[in-house]
Order: structure tokens, then sequence, then C-alpha cells
């Protein structure tokens, strides 16, 4: 399974959302208001689809995909 991730805006780390899901369920996820607690820096961020990314690893940036590359231009 591939993992949702979002950059915490204190600390710029990855971080993962805990949300599972397959290629083709994230390319049809509605752009919705979303939060979580950052366990990077404790804090709570909200963030939606464009701002995130699916990885296959948690340990390997390299493997990302940028929600952006899915979503129409507005």
């Amino acid at each position: 399974m591939l993992q949702i991730m979002f950059a915490c805006r204190q600390t710029g780390q990855f971080v993962p959302t805990g949300i599972e899901t397959d290629l083709d369920t994230f390319v049809a996820m509605p752009e919705v208001l979303s939060m979580n607690k950052c366990p990077a820096c404790g804090r709570s961020h909200y963030w939606t689809k464009s701002e995130t990314w699916i990885s296959d690893s948690l340990h390997r940036c390299g493997s990302t995909l940028p929600a952006e590359t899915f979503l129409p231009r507005q």
C-alpha cells in the first residue's frame, strides 16, 4: 500500500498522514480540507490533496509522486 504524505510546515520533514491508499483511489480522492497531528513538530496541520503526494516507503523520498501531477489546472 502507498502512504499519503505531507510536509511539516515547521520542520520541513515529510510526514505520513496515516492514510494508506492505492494510486487509483488517490487520483479519485476529492480536494477536501483535512487535518493531522504532526509527529515532527507536535502541532496540527491542515492539508488538502494538492499539498500531498503518495509514497511506497516512509524512508525513500525518491519514490514520491506529487499530487499536482494528477490534478487538473484551474
